[in-house]
């Protein structure tokens, strides 16, 4: 008997860098596509990034995503930001 593989996606080592708020916030991710410019990444229930540009190159990383917040920035706290996996940091 034949055991049925099943087909694995490659990850890409992402970091998604967030401006919010005056200050550069950072998460890594593992993606399981490409990203492009207009690709939305879930960050919780309700709410979505907006991948703006994307840079490969960045050492360490397969690819960085350059996001903003879908809607107004006014609407989330740093603790919203936080509860997403995002730390403050600095790009690049």
């Amino acid at each position: 008997m034949t055991k049925a593989m099943t087909p694995t996606l490659p990850q890409l080592n992402t970091l998604v860098v967030l401006g919010w708020n005056q200050q550069i916030w950072r998460k890594t991710i593992q993606l399981s596509i490409v990203p492009f410019p207009g690709l939305g990444i879930r960050a919780g229930v309700y709410d979505l990034l907006h991948v703006d540009s994307v840079v490969v190159g960045d050492f360490g990383y397969d690819v960085t995503c350059i996001c903003t917040m879908e809607g107004s920035a006014e609407n989330y706290t740093e603790s919203h930001i936080r509860s997403f996996g995002f730390q403050e940091g600095d790009y690049p």
